[in-house]
């Protein structure tokens, strides 16, 4: 059989106590800054959540007020284009009167 000596056992129990006490005193020193750390970082991801939202409901509001107005400059446009087309059409007889006359 390949195994370990006793004092390999005796070793890692000591190891193991010094590991827990290094962790107590660990606990001790920053376990109430680390807890209020993590507070901290939950806090400000559900504040990031929030606005990321609010970003999000803004835009698509944004995007609304564009395709809106992009179809009332394009309404406009072609208004415009049709008068134009109106006028040169009128001017086209006049001048047809005209050189007739």
């Amino acid at each position: 059989m390949n195994a370990p000596p006793l004092n390999d056992f005796r070793s890692a129990s000591a190891s193991d106590l010094t590991d827990e006490k290094m962790d107590q005193i660990r606990e001790l020193l920053i376990g109430d800054t680390l807890r209020r750390l993590n507070a901290r970082i939950a806090q400000l991801e559900t504040r990031l959540v929030a606005v990321e939202g609010g970003i999000a409901r803004r835009l698509d509001t944004l995007e609304g007020r564009l395709d809106a107005m992009t179809g009332a400059a394009e309404g406009d446009r072609r208004a415009t284009f049709e008068a134009l087309a109106q006028s040169v059409s009128e001017l086209g007889e006049q001048i047809r009167r005209i050189s007739r006359g």
